[in-house]
């Protein structure tokens, strides 16, 4: 978000809670009216952790890439929660390999969580099901333990085996 819009937004939610009433539907449609304000005043900024570019989604078909001038600190939107925001595990299986992979399975841990106690023996690449399976089970409930995950998933050839989510 700009910093631009970072009044509008405070004021708009400002708004949407005085104006909301004691009904769950007013409550819903105040929490509705701040949702599709944060829609329109953010764009989605992604930072690569490798190279630390970023990537900027301008409602384009394709992001925006800018390249730092020197050595980039490749943390710089990571959460304010730091190790403890919640993210998500995704894992998925494929017995044929599509043409954009190059193995059959992955696993994403996209929380910031780096302190894990066991190795994952595949590194986020796979070629055989099992051990994608006992590193995705490994990972969850670690992840799940520490209270750093929101989501989580594992598929194998498009057929949900496992998923799970953080009740509200």
């Amino acid at each position: 978000m700009s910093d631009q819009d970072q009044f509008d937004l405070l004021d708009e939610i400002d708004d949407a809670i005085e104006k909301s009433g004691p009904s769950s539907t007013d409550k819903e449609e105040a929490a509705m009216r701040i949702r599709s304000l944060i829609s329109t005043l953010f764009k989605t900024v992604y930072q690569c952790s490798n190279c630390g570019n970023f990537f900027i989604d301008n409602n384009h078909p394709s992001l925006e890439m800018f390249r730092g001038a020197n050595q980039v600190n490749k943390n710089l939107l990571v959460s304010a929660l730091g190790d403890k925001w919640r993210g998500s595990i995704y894992a998925e299986w494929k017995d044929k390999i599509p043409d954009w992979q190059t193995s059959n399975g992955t696993l994403f841990n996209e929380t910031n969580s780096s302190s894990l106690t066991g190795q994952l023996d595949g590194n986020g690449k796979y070629s055989d099901w099992e051990t994608l399976e006992q590193d995705y089970y490994q990972l969850f409930n670690e992840l799940k333990n520490k209270n750093v995950i929101r989501y989580s998933q594992l598929k194998k050839n498009y057929t949900v085996i496992h998923s799970w989510s953080l009740q509200k």
